[in-house]
């Protein structure tokens, strides 16, 4: 199918943006190397709804103007600690630990998801890097602060069903991570590469939520820099075909939209460079590709990429069913 042409490697690649407008570098990223996919953060959105929206209009035109399939947009509005778009412009959602103690009182609410969606479709968002389905305890300190529903199953598979149901019954993809489960790290992967050591048996108990999450029909899963050996010895979940391929997709049978967490963590650069990253974790099984702060790495992610395929490492027939499962993201979002 590619044999006349260049392969579409740009589009495995989801970004970041430096501001709160189109820049243009990153304007020349999309027209010259095809890139089509964005994640935004609070230093793009900081203009308010009318400029975030034209921001996403404008990445929206850039792609169509360059030939390339509407881009996914993406952006972790969580709620609680991690909610991009807040106040003042945008309200308040509560965090999981307070939708935990919501639940306990008998209120069992949907404001999460409802006001996510609301706030999310009003500027074309259309993939919401949440819910977090990582167990952890009341009160946890670290990278999961506030952003867990708890440390029984049951309670986070029932939370996260819920709110996966509500986001995407309103035209939003959902986003199910950090699997396998990140709540027994002890180091940040913002930082550093954390390593797992608890049993099979146990890590299997505890990816229950993320088996639900794929039962309620999840468009997408988020992997994590973190190494669990009794699942893989040697690789973190990033660049694992144990855990991606043998565990997400044909034990929890799930079929849909699999992206790395950020490329440009210390969990990963401080253990390679960026394009043997993108290298690997595509092998691995991965179909999107987070690089969300600086354009030199984007750039060689893209090279290490075109070298692997010229090299007959990267398959025709991956990258056809990845770039389905991108596409998949906004045909089966729209209202």
């Amino acid at each position: 199918m590619y044999r006349n042409k260049k392969p579409p490697l740009g589009r495995l690649l989801m970004i970041g943006l430096p501001d709160t407008v189109l820049d243009p570098e990153s304007l020349l990223l999309i027209k010259e190397y095809g890139i089509g996919n964005f994640i935004l953060f609070e230093r793009n959105v900081k203009g308010g709804p009318d400029k975030t929206r034209k921001l996403c209009d404008d990445l929206n035109e850039a792609c169509h103007d360059a030939g390339l399939p509407l881009p996914v947009i993406a952006v972790d509005q969580e709620g609680g600690p991690v909610q991009r778009l807040g106040p003042p412009f945008w309200p308040e959602i509560p965090s999981n630990e307070e939708m935990v103690l919501s639940e306990k009182s008998g209120v069992h609410a949907n404001i999460q998801a409802e006001t996510a969606a609301k706030i999310l479709n009003s500027l074309g968002i259309k993939l919401n890097l949440a819910p977090v389905l990582d167990l952890a305890p009341t009160g946890a300190e670290g990278v999961l602060k506030g952003r867990s529903y708890g440390a029984d199953p049951r309670t986070v598979s029932i939370l996260g069903e819920r709110y996966i149901q509500i986001l995407q019954a309103n035209g939003v993809g959902a986003t199910a991570k950090h699997f396998p489960g990140i709540g027994r790290v002890e180091k940040d992967p913002h930082f550093q590469r954390p390593v797992v050591t608890a049993s099979r048996k146990t890590l299997t108990h505890e990816m229950y939520a993320f088996h639900r999450g794929v039962k309620a029909g999840v468009k997408a899963v988020m992997t994590s820099h973190v190494v669990f050996p009794s699942l893989d010895e040697d690789e973190p979940a990033t660049f694992s075909e144990i855990i991606a391929n043998k565990i997400l997709r044909h034990e929890l049978g799930f079929q849909g939209l699999l992206l790395t967490d950020d490329l440009e963590m210390g969990g990963i650069i401080n253990h390679g460079s960026p394009g043997e990253a993108a290298v690997k974790a595509m092998l691995a099984g991965h179909d999107l590709l987070l690089i969300c702060h600086r354009i030199q790495r984007m750039k060689e992610a893209l090279d290490s990429l075109e070298k692997a395929w010229s090299q007959g490492l990267l398959k025709a027939g991956n990258l056809d069913l990845s770039l389905s499962r991108i596409a998949g993201i906004t045909c089966s979002t729209r209202r």
